[in-house]
Parts: C-alpha cells; sequence; structure tokens
C-alpha cells in the first residue's frame, strides 16, 4: 500500500529531477562561450543519464507499493500527487494518466464535482497534449471524452469551492470548442456540437452564480474570451455548415460583436475590432477587399511589435493578436473568389510582416504555447505562399528550429549523409541512375551538386515528423511506456504526411518515410512501406546508414544509451550489411580511410562544433531579447 511518506517521496525527487533538466535546458540557452557549452553540454549528458536511472526506480518503487485494488486513501495521495504535477507544469503524459485513471474510478463512486473535474481536466489535457500533434484520433476522442465528462460537471459549478478547479471548466469549454472547430472540423455532427457547447457556455456566464463568483476572475474572463475566438474562427470552414448552422452561428456572431463594439469594437487593431469586422464581412457588410485593407493596414501599421525587453504577458498579447489578424486574413484570401494572382498579391501585403513577427519569437518565450502556434500558424499559411524554397526555408524556421536536439541531430545527419554520398557519387555513380529524373551516368554526374544537395535536404528534413511527437516523449527522462514507444515510431509517417501536402518537401516523402527501413525491406518501419519500390532508395539508404551513425555516436543528447566511437559503430555496420544496410554503401565506408576519419571526427570532437552552431542558429531567434 502506497503511505504519504513514498507519495512525498516521489514528489519530491521527481520534482527536483525536472527542474535539473530545465535548468540546464535554460543554461544551454543562455551560455554564448563555446568552451564553457561544450562543458555544459557534457555535464547535462551525464545527469540526463543519471536522472533517467533515478526516475525509472522512483516510478518501480511507486507501482510496487500500490496496492492491486487502490483504497480511498491511495487515491486521495495519488490525486494530490497528479494535481500537483499539473498545477506545478510537470505534463508527463505517462505519469498523469496513470495515477489519474487509476483514481479515477474511486472518485467517480464519491461523486465530488470538484475532485471529478479535476481528474476529467487532467485526463483530457494529457491526452490532448499528446494526441493532437500526431493526428491520432483515437487519441483525441479519449481527450473529447475527458473534456465533455468537465462540461458536464458544469451543472454542479456551485458545489465547487475552490476557484482554481472551477476554472478548469472555462478553460475546458475553451479547449472543446477548439478542437471541434479544427481538429473535428469535417465531421458534420461536431459543428453543431461546438455551436450547443458554445451556447451552453453563454448560458453559463451569464447565470447568478458565475456573475456573483467568477465574472472578475482575469483566467475565467481570459478563458471566455478565448472561447469567443475560438468560435470565431469557425468561419474558416464557413462553407461546410449545412443552411441551419449558418443561421444559428451567425446569430451567435451577432451576439458577440455586440458585445465587442460595447468594449472599444471601433478602434482598428484591437482585439474587439477583429471580431466587429469579421461579422460583417460574414454578412455582407463588407466586401472581401474591405475586410483585407482593413485587417492588413492593423497589422502593418496599427499593432505594436512585440518587445521582448519588457513585459512578457503583454509580449504574448500581442503575438497572439498579430497571429488571429493575419489568419483573419488568410481566412478571407482562402475564401475569396479571385484569380490565384491576385490572391498572391493581397498575400504578399500582410506575410512578409506576419511572418517576421512569428519568426523573431525567442525558443524560451512562453514555449509550450508558441510550439502549437507556430505550428498552427505554418498551416494557416503554407496554402498562400508562394515559391517552393520560401516554403522549406519557412518550415524550418516556423517548426524544426523549435525542436532544438531534433534540429541538431538533423544537421548531424546532413553533414554525415553529405560525406557519404560524395564518395558513393564518386564511386557508383551508376547507383545513382533513376533518382531525380536522371537517366544516365553520364546525367548523374552532370549532376552531381545538385544530388549531393538533394542529399543534404533529405538529411536536413528526414525526421520532420519527430517535430510533431508530444515533447514529453523526447524528454528522455525515464524509458518510455508502449503507447509512447509506438507514438514515436509513427514520426516517419506523420513527416510523410506533412510532405504530401507540401509541395517543397515531397521530392523527400520517401526518405522521410523511408528511412527506419531496413535495406532489404523485411524489417523496420513504417510495416507497409515498400522502399524497394522507390525510385531514390539509394538516398534512403545513405540517410539510414548517416542515422544510425548519428544516433549510435551519440554522447551528449541521449540519456538510454552511452554513445559508441565510429570505430565500434562501423563494426555494427558491416555485422548488418545486406539486412539492415546497403553492403555498397559499408563497403565505401570500410575502404575508404579518409571518410573513416572524417566520420570519426564528425560523430567525436566535431560532434560538440556542429551541436554548437545549430545552438546559436537556434539562438538566433532571440538575438532581439538579448
Amino acid at each position: 500500500m502506497i503511505e504519504r511518506k513514498l507519495a512525498e517521496k516521489f514528489r519530491k525527487l521527481y520534482t527536483e529531477n525536472s527542474v535539473r533538466l530545465s535548468d540546464y535546458e535554460k543554461q544551454l540557452f543562455t551560455t554564448r562561450d563555446p568552451f564553457d557549452w561544450v562543458q555544459l553540454m557534457s555535464e547535462r549528458s551525464y545527469v540526463m543519464r543519471e536522472i533517467y536511472a533515478e526516475n525509472e526506480e522512483l516510478m518501480s518503487e511507486l507501482w510496487d507499493n500500490c496496492s492491486e485494488e487502490i483504497t480511498p486513501e491511495e487515491a486521495e495521495l495519488l490525486y494530490d500527487l497528479a494535481i500537483g504535477f499539473f498545477f506545478d507544469g510537470h505534463h508527463d503524459f505517462a505519469v498523469l494518466t496513470g495515477f489519474c485513471e487509476r483514481i479515477l474510478p474511486v472518485f467517480e463512486d464519491m461523486g465530488e464535482p470538484e475532485f471529478l473535474v479535476a481528474i476529467y481536466h487532467v485526463l483530457a489535457n494529457e491526452y490532448a497534449a499528446f494526441y493532437r500533434t500526431v493526428s491520432d484520433k483515437k487519441g483525441m476522442d479519449v481527450a473529447m471524452y475527458y473534456f465533455r465528462k468537465v462540461i458536464e460537471q458544469s451543472d454542479n459549478i456551485s458545489k465547487i469551492s475552490t476557484p482554481e478547479i472551477r476554472e478548469f471548466i472555462y478553460e475546458d469549454y475553451f479547449n472543446l470548442i477548439s478542437y471541434l472547430g479544427n481538429f473535428y472540423y469535417k465531421d458534420q455532427s461536431c459543428s453543431m456540437e461546438s455551436i450547443a457547447v458554445f451556447e451552453k457556455l453563454r448560458n453559463l456566464w451569464n447565470s447568478d452564480f458565475v456573475q456573483q463568483n467568477d465574472a472578475e476572475n482575469e483566467n475565467v474572463k481570459r478563458f471566455v474570451q478565448s472561447a469567443d475566438d475560438a468560435f470565431l474562427a469557425k468561419n474558416m470552414h464557413y462553407d461546410l455548415f449545412s443552411k441551419e448552422e449558418r443561421e444559428r452561428y451567425i446569430k451567435l456572431i451577432e451576439d458577440m460583436s455586440n458585445r465587442a463594439m460595447a468594449e472599444g469594437g471601433e478602434v482598428e487593431g484591437s482585439p474587439n475590432y477583429r471580431i466587429c469586422i469579421t461579422y460583417k464581412y460574414l454578412t455582407g457588410q463588407v466586401t472581401p477587399e474591405e475586410i483585407l485593407s482593413t485587417i492588413i493596414k492593423s497589422i502593418n501599421e496599427i499593432i505594436p511589435v512585440p518587445d521582448y525587453k519588457g513585459d512578457d504577458t503583454e509580449a504574448l498579447q500581442l503575438i497572439m493578436r498579430h497571429f488571429k489578424y493575419a489568419c483573419t486574413a488568410i481566412m478571407v484570401i482562402r475564401t475569396m473568389d479571385a484569380p490565384d494572382v491576385i490572391k498572391e498579391e493581397w498575400a504578399d501585403k500582410f506575410l512578409p510582416k506576419s511572418m517576421d513577427i512569428l519568426g523573431k519569437v525567442p525558443y524560451q518565450f512562453f514555449t509550450g504555447t508558441m510550439l502549437p502556434v507556430c505550428a498552427e500558424w505554418y498551416h494557416a499559411a503554407e496554402p498562400i505562399l508562394t515559391g517552393e524554397l520560401n516554403k522549406v526555408q519557412f518550415l524550418m524556421h516556423m517548426i524544426v528550429r523549435r525542436q532544438p536536439f531534433t534540429y541538431i541531430h538533423s544537421r548531424l545527419v546532413a553533414n554525415i549523409a553529405s560525406l557519404i554520398g560524395q564518395e558513393v557519387l564518386d564511386t557508383h555513380p551508376e547507383a545513382f541512375v533513376g533518382v531525380r529524373g536522371t537517366t544516365s551516368v553520364e546525367e548523374v554526374q552532370k549532376n552531381r551538386a545538385y544530388l549531393l544537395s538533394f542529399i543534404t535536404i533529405s538529411g536536413l528534413v528526414h525526421d520532420i515528423g519527430k517535430c510533431y511527437i508530444p515533447s514529453v516523449v523526447n524528454r528522455q527522462n525515464r524509458s518510455l511506456t508502449n503507447t509512447e514507444y509506438a507514438t514515436i515510431r509513427k514520426h516517419s509517417e506523420i513527416g510523410y504526411r506533412e510532405a504530401q501536402d507540401n509541395a517543397a518537401l515531397k521530392p523527400y516523402s520517401d526518405v522521410i518515410i523511408g528511412h527506419h527501413k531496413h535495406y532489404d525491406g523485411l524489417h523496420g518501419y513504417p510495416l507497409g512501406y515498400d522502399n524497394n519500390e522507390s525510385t531514390i532508395k539509394i538516398i534512403i539508404d545513405i540517410i539510414s546508414i548517416a542515422d544510425s551513425i548519428e544516433a549510435g555516436t551519440d554522447t551528449l543528447t541521449r540519456s538510454y544509451t552511452q554513445g559508441k566511437d565510429f570505430a565500434k559503430l562501423l563494426k555494427e555496420l558491416k555485422q548488418d550489411a545486406g539486412t539492415r544496410y546497403n553492403p555498397m554503401i559499408v563497403e565505401v565506408i570500410e575502404n575508404n580511410p579518409d571518410l573513416i576519419e572524417k566520420l570519426s571526427d564528425l560523430t567525436g570532437q566535431g560532434r560538440y562544433d556542429i551541436c554548437y552552431k545549430a545552438m546559436q542558429d537556434i539562438l538566433s531567434i532571440d538575438a532581439d531579447k538579448a
């Protein structure tokens, strides 16, 4: 049976370990001296492995002492642990859902709204945070189930004495409306549900209890305003609404517009002005050109540029205002009846400013908030961006660089692949015939520079899918659960879906999905992908070997293993040549002393140099805050 002393020990040590890792992250992003940075990186790698082992021990001890049928006393201890972790910002999917799912039946038997709201809220938010970025509908269905359970408890809000727990209800109204409007926007029943949920929130807000107890709570007001914004954003899919949905939606937006007008909705560039002008556009009171003119004027001339040397909360509000104004402009452009050239002209009037604003958000600035915002902004803007190179650069800047260790890994893989690619091109140019339309060895040699560039970019984007993997999976402070391991294995398929929707990435699709597939096509993942059918299989094979070399020699960023030197890694490549790895490429490496020396240096001392340069590249985002 779990006793209080053990529960307190777990919370104390697990929290301390989380703080230690966080402190190292902060130092890595503030240390500018190369020597100090290398020392810090080396120290962090040792501490990571130490924390990994200690957390494993803590988890094992806790569950070993837990009763098979959990008691009410244990349930209360685990409730305190879960809610404590959640309020402290330690969002660990397996830990928090493990605690809450074990204790939920006990508290459902008790029927106490306060406990139920807290548990449902933690489960909903942890499931949503874990599954939304990987577009896992089954996982999101679980999250939505718990969001709805929280909303059900709004009928019992007067029985909840703790204001912070009542805040969860308003927050989850916003979350439910938001996810119904974007993740489930193609589901007709969800459109109707989001309208009903919004109506229920407005009724709750207008109730006597809420007006007397929560109306002046700043967090509550913020969540209700966010729910308004999320509901307004449904206009992105207005063309999918039925006649009845449009009528109900427009009536609710009209009410929202009236409230906004009463609170300064005539002031251009203000949050309320965007609501009012959007309502006028949806009801035909202004033309697409008129709303675009005033929205773009607000973006370029009126809304202040965030100042990261001042108040962070104010800066975040300005970022979000720029983001919402830009999304409104994108919505109008995407739905307006005009030739593509006209749409491009309108986009060119505001996209540079909006991209600059969001692109300059410092890495450590509200990281948990900005990661999904940058991803959402990228997906909103990508369809109206012109130029494939612009799209790749925008993707790298907005998403990949905000995943530091994935970015560092990709830079290293690109460097390793480039070295190997040069030698394979020189010694076996025939292997590249058919790649990117080449039909002969002569064409391969003529296009050598292009093919090397293609290999390098393949290395940079091969793990694009990892940028959508939940951060807890990449944190490496404990071993992964089966669910987490299965999720990280999906990164190649997630990246492939991203590439299929992006013309700039599409040429690299086979590398993105196939770099974990074995050379012989019999093992690795994903199971349904046949790498032998790819016209760029030689590129896949190069990236696969480069990826294994980087991961196997990594001494700095992996807590679960100690990196090997390149000589040992080369033995593993030779051992698996013909099955996991392309034997021709392994032979090229083995028979080239100069290449072995370069790879040994790159994966040894050279690793520090590339890591440092990559980190400085990431830190360039922070230049305005320094």
